[in-house]
């Protein structure tokens, strides 16, 4: 079975859509449109009846709903808010929330079909040690195969190398990058499926991503 991702150009990339219990990374640097793509996700749940969370550890529920308020396709998402999708902020800098705690929270959610998680490099910043994180983002991976769908967040630096990822890149069963190409000295977002588990794909190969007032969606062209 398949998870569409609202983008029809990229369910067709991905034949069909992200594979059913499989978790992905989408990873990218600041403004590349991390947010955009994972509340588009989360809608499309939304619409097919779905129960979707959005776990924040950066933004606000009402900055999140800001950055949705200029494109037309995602001014759905307040209709949905509180019934099929739920935002929620889970600020890490409290002393109470540490890494093992975070995945106790996941661990106890009720039945949801989509969750983000905005984004893993908190997870990261709040742990004892690397190791420490390795161990818990391998529990955190497991709980989340339990749920439909499940879409991760990692900021990197514009186009930085992905295998800085580490062990998120290795654990998920996709990965997705989106960034900032140059093309005619106008800069350009693609978007590159380097991995995923359990379906056919084009790998690696770059496609535009168009971020405007109407939508968010995957181009037909393929950026060269």
């Amino acid at each position: 079975m398949k998870v569409t991702t609202g983008m029809k150009k990229l369910d067709g990339i991905l034949s069909g859509g992200f594979p059913e219990n499989s978790t992905v990374l989408l990873s990218g640097g600041p403004g590349t449109g991390k947010t955009l793509v994972a509340l588009r996700f989360l809608l499309e749940g939304a619409r097919k009846g779905e129960k979707c969370c959005y776990v924040t550890l950066n933004e606000t529920k009402d900055e999140l709903l800001r950055a949705c308020a200029p494109i037309a396709s995602l001014s759905g998402i307040r209709g949905h808010l509180d019934k099929r999708i739920v935002i929620e902020h889970i600020p890490m800098s409290q002393s109470n929330v540490s890494m093992k705690r975070f995945v106790d929270i996941i661990s106890r959610y009720p039945d949801i079909d989509r969750i983000v998680i905005d984004n893993v490099n908190k997870l990261l910043i709040f742990s004892e040690s690397d190791k420490a994180f390795r161990e818990y983002f391998v529990e955190l991976i497991s709980c989340l195969k339990k749920m439909k769908s499940s879409l991760l967040l990692c900021e990197i630096e514009d186009n930085e190398r992905l295998d800085s990822c580490g062990i998120e890149a290795f654990e998920c069963d996709g990965v997705v990058q989106i960034l900032f190409l140059d093309l005619e000295e106008k800069p350009m977002r693609a978007i590159i499926v380097h991995k995923m588990r359990y379906t056919d794909f084009e790998p690696k190969v770059p496609h535009g991503l168009v971020i405007n007032s109407k939508d968010v969606q995957v181009t037909d062209t393929k950026v060269i």
